[in-house]
């Protein structure tokens, strides 16, 4: 029996199906019919909303990058003014939207599907990580954050960030619900923000309490 939708409500539904076609057959493999199957409705229907395998594959990685973005621009905003909390904010916020959206979450990480978010979208994008990069770089002129090579520290942190991430969606750690994910990105993000080399402890307490995450209730 083929599934009851509504004009409104079938697009998202395609979506979501094409997010489950994808985890399973990867970009090449996904196909109009394959996704019209999952979401239980005549191939035909799926033309009424995109135009082609392309422009559904545009609108997942564009809702994908706006979820991602949503995520990451709000636990920013409300995150403490300090280059360091901004930047442990943007970690934490990762790892929310996997555990949140695994679906989206994975498919970002196929290669080839965030290149075919629309221009505009990855123009803001672009702008937002470049401005991001230059607060990082002027803490580093400021002393706030180690000298070490910006490239060096970016790929450390969003290897162990997303790395977790990983780890948690695939039940790597076991059962993990969302606040124990949030409460492992903090741990994380503590680590990677105060170092292995030992602190002065005054020293270390205050820094700790300047940059400690004030994230908003997950709704």
């Amino acid at each position: 029996m083929k599934a009851a939708y509504h004009h409104g409500n079938l697009r998202p539904a395609l979506i979501a199906a094409a997010l489950k076609e994808l985890a399973r057959e990867g970009l090449g493999g996904l196909s109009l019919r394959g996704v019209a199957r999952r979401a239980g409705v005549s191939a035909p229907a799926v033309y009424r909303h995109f135009e082609d395998k392309d422009d559904l594959l545009a609108a997942v990685a564009t809702e994908c990058a706006e979820r991602l973005a949503a995520t990451i621009v709000e636990l920013v905003e409300n995150a403490p003014d300090h280059p360091l909390a901004k930047f442990r904010a943007q970690g934490i916020a990762i790892v929310r939207f996997a555990v949140a959206h695994p679906e989206h979450f994975r498919a970002l990480a196929i290669p080839g599907l965030e290149e075919r978010t629309p221009a505009e979208a990855r123009a803001r994008a672009d702008a937002w990580n470049a401005a991001q990069r230059a607060a990082l770089i002027d803490a580093q002129e400021r002393g706030l954050i180690s000298d070490l090579p910006l490239d060096d520290l970016l790929l450390a942190a969003n290897s162990t960030v997303m790395g977790l991430a990983h780890a948690i969606i695939e039940g790597r750690l076991g059962d993990i619900d969302e606040a124990r994910a949030e409460n492992l990105a903090i741990a994380v993000t503590r680590v990677l923000g105060v170092g292995l080399i030992p602190r002065d402890t005054p020293i270390l307490d205050s820094f700790l309490e300047v940059t400690k995450p004030k994230l908003p209730r997950r709704g």
